[in-house]
């Protein structure tokens, strides 16, 4: 279920782009929610396997077309001098809306039987595109739509920042659904304290990505982005030999630190070196690039816990962060 997700947005979003680019963006940003209530009226009512693959597949529909045209209309509403903390915001507000979701989700969960509470989860989440679909019609169109579009150069910039992006997604993907497993194995503790190990980084990530995209509009992306993955990549490799929960857990939301520092600055210099006119498909490429990584991060970390060693893939995190670091640092020096 999590490959169809990750392969379906690997392959839309630069189709995604290209229509962005010649039609325009709200009605992507539309057509994005109305995928999402579909996906999930389909989750609510889902009775076997088969389901839940169809869902995933209209879900990662929606994510396709969601993410690519928000931070598409972002930077074309937004200069270079605060772009970044437009993009810090963008990420903080879904990260706050996750929060809100989760915590109605598991009320319901604990209120009914799970089976009546999953459906009027999906259900209300269905409900929240629904009028998420409807205020899309509040929102400005920012490009006008062509009869022809141009060709999308790849500059050099644009390469490197695909290079940067599939390292980043894979070294996100690649101990992410790995922790859990990791913690459960050492610690031998029950799920409702696990689950307490992973509340501090999503408090992080609700809050510190706008002033970390602020800070990389004042200092330069540059920065911002080498300081996230060098602390990152820190955190990564110790996080294996911490004996105590408690310090694992502290080092989990260092590491959510460092990803929201990074990650709106990111975002941000992939603005800064793409013209309104071919943004959508450059964008398209940059989070497609970024899904690959995301696919085979999982795959690769899974292997190496399972294989060789659980120590090894926090290390190839690490290392692996290291070097997206390094290439920053050589192709964006003042940036």
């Amino acid at each position: 279920m999590f490959t169809v997700f990750t392969v379906t947005m690997l392959i839309v979003r630069p189709i995604v782009g290209w229509g962005l680019d010649r039609f325009g963006r709200r009605r992507f940003y539309a057509a994005a929610l109305i995928f999402y209530v579909v996906s999930m009226v389909v989750f609510s009512n889902a009775t076997g396997i088969v389901d839940f693959y169809v869902a995933r597949f209209l879900q990662g529909l929606g994510a396709s077309f969601m993410w690519i045209t928000a931070r598409t209309i972002m930077a074309d509403v937004t200069q270079s001098a605060d772009r970044g903390e437009a993009m810090g915001r963008l990420t903080q507000r879904s990260v706050q809306g996750s929060m809100f979701g989760a915590f109605a989700g598991f009320t319901l969960i604990g209120m009914m039987p799970f089976a009546d509470a999953w459906q009027m989860s999906f259900l209300g989440y269905a409900g929240a595109a629904v009028v998420g679909a409807v205020l899309t019609f509040r929102i400005p169109e920012t490009k006008t739509p062509v009869v022809e579009v141009p060709k999308l150069e790849l500059s050099t910039d644009l390469k490197r920042l695909f290079v940067v992006f599939l390292l980043m997604g894979f070294a996100q993907a690649l101990i992410a659904p790995i922790y859990l497993i990791f913690i459960e194995d050492q610690f031998d503790l029950p799920m409702r304290i696990v689950a307490f190990a992973f509340f501090p980084s999503g408090i992080v990530w609700a809050i510190l990505p706008r002033r970390g995209g602020r800070l990389a509009d004042r200092f330069g992306r540059t920065p911002l982005i080498i300081g996230g993955l060098v602390a990152g990549s820190v955190v990564a490799i110790g996080l294996p030999w911490f004996p105590h929960i408690l310090w694992v857990a502290v080092a989990y939301t260092l590491y959510a630190v460092a990803g929201a520092l990074a990650s709106p600055a990111r975002d941000a210099l992939l603005g800064d070196v793409t013209e309104e006119a071919t943004r959508g498909r450059a964008v398209g490429f940059a989070e497609a690039s970024g899904s690959l990584g995301s696919a085979l991060g999982p795959l690769a970390g899974g292997a190496l816990y399972e294989y060789v060693q659980p120590e090894v893939a926090f290390v190839a995190d690490g290392v692996i962060l290291l070097i997206a670091a390094g290439l920053v640092l050589l192709w964006f020096r003042g940036r």
